[in-house]
């Protein structure tokens, strides 16, 4: 896939390279649905710089067809976008060849053409995969966390008014959400989650706990657990507290539903202070 960012700065005929290399390759269009139109689009491709290169008189249609042919069997790894970039760079002097055709549109000619073309970009495409690997390498900033982060949670969101559920993970948007402190929860609702939070967690570590045999060191830790939280009913175990902010996601998430607010625009609100 193009990553448009690496080559914004590039220069025109440069990005157009790049961009054409990652186009739909003429290879494609034998099995396809619509191979006839693709073809077409070669044939009109090829008759547009027969045109303008100023061939006289003009290839008939069973030339054109021959010369369709041919470039889909010898120069298949292009896109139409490659064979459009390729003789608009050679009449225009750009590539290390002579770009006159002598009043004769050939497959030597047409050939000549796509063929430079293809030696011309190569270093391009190596320069673009170059820096797409630095990129890739490259630790995102505290900005672009940040833009990644809130771009994930406006997902989450939207996948959680096709399908309310709760997401053991939401803790992680909670705390994201918490810091730009828009999510405000009544004392009543928090220990209305504090008591559910608890209930689930001492239920699942009993689930857990019948994994091991009674008396083991890991069936032990598992009920020191389970006492630790039964025995404080502020929820402070790190397992508890996970289950509270996870469930105080979809609280807040209800709430923005039900009032017909927007998860983005809360946010706005906040980011744009």
């Amino acid at each position: 896939m193009l990553n448009p960012q690496i080559i914004q700065t590039w220069a025109p005929d440069n990005k157009k390279i790049v961009e054409g290399h990652f186009e739909r390759k003429i290879a494609t269009f034998y099995d396809s649905d619509d191979k006839n139109e693709q073809f077409k689009n070669l044939h009109k491709v090829l008759l547009k710089w027969a045109v303008l290169c100023g061939v006289k008189p003009l290839p008939n249609d069973e030339e054109m067809f021959l010369f369709v042919e041919y470039v889909a069997h010898h120069f298949y790894r292009l896109s139409l976008t490659e064979v459009d970039n390729a003789f608009s760079m050679a009449t225009a002097g750009k590539l290390d060849i002579d770009a006159d055709h002598y009043q004769s549109f050939s497959v030597i000619y047409i050939s000549k053409i796509l063929g430079a073309y293809n030696d011309y970009k190569g270093k391009y495409i190596i320069e673009y995969k170059q820096k797409v690997e630095l990129y890739e390498k490259k630790e995102p900033t505290r900005e672009e966390r940040f833009v990644m982060m809130l771009d994930t949670i406006l997902e989450s969101f939207e996948n959680y008014k096709k399908k309310p559920t709760f997401n053991e993970f939401g803790y992680i948007s909670y705390d994201f959400l918490s810091k730009l402190d828009i999510i405000h929860l009544d004392n009543e609702t928090k220990a209305e989650i504090r008591e559910v939070s608890r209930k689930e967690v001492v239920e699942e570590l009993r689930v857990k706990k019948k994994q091991y045999q009674a008396g083991t060191k890991e069936f032990i830790e598992v009920q020191n657990k389970i006492t630790d939280i039964l025995e404080d009913i502020t929820g402070k175990q790190d397992a508890v507290v996970r289950r509270c902010k996870s469930w105080a996601l979809c609280k807040y998430y209800d709430f923005i539903l039900e009032n017909n607010l927007t998860l983005k625009s809360e946010i706005d609100k906040v980011i744009t202070q």
